[in-house]
This record gives C-alpha cells, sequence and structure tokens, in this order.
C-alpha cells in the first residue's frame, strides 16, 4: 500500500539552468547557486517536495555539490522535502554522496522503476530497515510499530523525518495526545 502525500506541492529545481550550463565547479560557484536555489524556496510552501533535477548537467565536483545542495539541504530541512532526480551519470552521483557524507547528511535519489535510494551517510541496520518499512507500507506511526518499544519507534521515525528521509504529518492519537503520520516520499 503506497499512500499519496498529503501536500502535492511539488517545486522543479533545474541545476542546468541554475549553473547555466552543464558543468558545475567549485567551493565559490557553488555558493552562489545555493543563493539562487535558496530564493527560489523561501516562498515554497511547507511539506513542498523539491525536485532537485540533475539532467543536464554532465559534470560536477564535490564542493560544488557541497556548497550547493547539501547546504540548501541544511537549510531548509525538514520543513521542505528533497529528492535527486535524474542522477544516472555514476560521476555526478558519487559526487553528491560523498559532500553529503562529508558533512553527515542523507538524500534520497529517485530513478525510474525503482524505489528510492539514499546517498550519503550511511543509516545503521535499524534505520535502514525502518525506512525501508515505512516505504513498503506507505504509513508508519510509533503506536503502529508494535515490535518496537514506543519511545524506540518514536525515535527513529523523528530521526528519518529530520534527516529528510520520510514526510511528517501532526495528528492526534486516539488517546487525546500528540501523534505524527510518517508518509515516505515518493
Amino acid at each position: 500500500m503506497q499512500t499519496m502525500k498529503l501536500c502535492d506541492n511539488e517545486l522543479l529545481v533545474s541545476l542546468a539552468d541554475e549553473v547555466g550550463g552543464d558543468q558545475a565547479w567549485g567551493t565559490a560557484f557553488g555558493a552562489e547557486v545555493f543563493s539562487q536555489i535558496n530564493r527560489k524556496l523561501r516562498t515554497a510552501e511547507p511539506s513542498t517536495l523539491v525536485l532537485l533535477d540533475y539532467a543536464g548537467l554532465k559534470r560536477s565536483d564535490v564542493s560544488f555539490q557541497r556548497e550547493a545542495i547539501v547546504e540548501t539541504l541544511r537549510k531548509h530541512r525538514p520543513t521542505l522535502l528533497f529528492i535527486a532526480v535524474n542522477l544516472s551519470d555514476s560521476d555526478l552521483r558519487e559526487n553528491i554522496a560523498m559532500a553529503l557524507e562529508r558533512r553527515g547528511e542523507v538524500l534520497l535519489a529517485r530513478e525510474p522503476g525503482r524505489s528510492p535510494s539514499v546517498l550519503g551517510k550511511r543509516l545503521t541496520p535499524e534505520l535502514q530497515a525502518t525506512l525501508e518499512r515505512l516505504q513498503a507500507v506507505g504509513e508508519l506511526t510509533s503506536s503502529r510499530m508494535d515490535d518496537l518499544k514506543l519511545s524506540t519507534a518514536s525515535s527513529r521515525l523523528t530521526f528519518l523525518w529530520k534527516a529528510g528521509l520520510c514526510e511528517r504529518v501532526e495528528g492526534t492519537a486516539p488517546t487525546g495526545g500528540r501523534e505524527h503520520r510518517f508518509l515516505p516520499i515518493l
């Protein structure tokens, strides 16, 4: 079962358009592109899905990816949701993964016909299992993870949300308390 995102706002950020070509190099240029992207994201509604589109970008280095993309993620998460698309070039994929790992960050990458994959910092086996479970069932709450203590389930789901790997929707538990629903980013 896959639950649809509650907020269907999407914003496409074409990296080739932002860099004005097919190559992006260096820290300074990455900071310029970060500023351009940041201006576009300032008015985005909470829970907007930002598609970081790598189509048309042929080459870039780790420092550009760190300054342009990783810093964008750090500034706008968890308010905005991010996923990389059209990231089939292995060199680009490796450079963004390395930039993310160096900053202790993660990013979902989506390829047609496949489940999203996690780039960057390696998740613990427990977090990876929780993410896979969420993607498989389409929606989770801490209380629905009855094989774990409530506090453990809540901690894992909250970590995934803060890392930008899922969406969190505020809600009320049957007992009247707060209960968040967590949905995969598709």
